[in-house]
């Protein structure tokens, strides 16, 4: 296989995430380990560009920080290869440098991390506790993920493939099984087929909302999750939030580049034009 073109750009899922969330109108705080050689290469400088409160990002003078290698395929289509590097040092205590919080996200981390930052906030914590674990984390850790979502988390995002590695079956509608303890909503990514989102009494099915052509896909979960954690916090509103959600990650997929995602005014002005018919009651 032979390249195009190569890029190099800031990203990874929190940090794609974070820029989302800044790009909504809200604080955040990026909690995470990198070393000296991102810091020269200017990667945190962008992201304080782009609105995010980097103080909480603890910079090792060794080591190599955690690197994503996509390959980018015509039709715009992303396969990734992972490097944690010193991600690997995250232990999930870091949390209480950033707290108190209205929404903690985690992302592409392994469940004890999600235990180890609950057990830092106790009683009090955030409001929206949101966990996308990724593949890699699903493939490794199956149940222990759900045990630890379900004691820490209100939100659990998966994909098709996720699903079916934990439940045995794609159909949104095993997870409802899933919706125990404290997690309230399970959300399912179909990629360019939209998503569902699954509470414990009722099933929405959100489509995907079609504003230009397809150019890059990567971020555009992060994206999708960032929106929908902001319009949920903001107005308890999960049709809403999820119109919203739909609006940015259909924004983000026609723009290069994993941190490409909307601002607030865009995701706003196209909500209106596009959001009547994308989310739907099917139970």
């Amino acid at each position: 296989m032979l390249a195009e073109d190569a890029t190099f750009q800031p990203g990874g899922a929190a940090s794609n995430y974070a820029v989302a969330v800044a790009k909504a109108g809200h604080r955040v705080k990026l909690v995470a380990h990198t070393t000296f050689l991102a810091k020269l290469l200017g990667v945190l400088e962008r992201l304080e560009l782009a609105g995010v409160d980097v103080s909480t990002v603890t910079i090792h003078a060794d080591g190599m920080p955690g690197m994503v290698f996509i390959l980018l395929l015509p039709d715009g289509e992303s396969t990734m290869i992972k490097l944690r590097g010193v991600n690997e040092l995250l232990t999930g205590e870091e949390i209480e440098d950033a707290l108190p919080a209205n929404v903690a996200h985690f992302a592409s981390v392994a469940p004890n991390i999600l235990e180890n930052a609950g057990k830092i906030w106790g009683g009090d914590s955030p409001e929206i506790v949101s966990y996308d674990p990724g593949g890699a984390v699903v493939d490794v850790y199956r149940g222990q993920i759900v045990q630890m979502a379900q004691k820490y988390a209100t939100l659990l995002t998966l994909n098709k493939n996720e699903l079916e590695i934990l439940m045995g079956d794609s159909n949104p509608l095993t997870a409802s099984r899933l919706i125990k303890g404290r997690l309230q909503y399970i959300l399912i990514r179909y990629g360019e087929y939209g998503a569902f989102l699954v509470t414990r009494n009722r099933v929405y099915r959100v489509k995907p909302c079609k504003v230009g052509d397809v150019v890059d896909t990567t971020g555009a979960g992060d994206t999708f999750n960032a929106y929908f954690n902001v319009y949920l916090v903001e107005s308890n509103d999960i049709e809403k939030a999820l119109v919203h959600a739909s609006v940015a990650a259909g924004i983000k997929v026609t723009r290069f580049g994993a941190q490409s995602s909307p601002s607030r005014e865009e995701v706003e002005l196209l909500a209106k034009k596009y959001g009547q018919d994308l989310v739907e009651r099917i139970y």
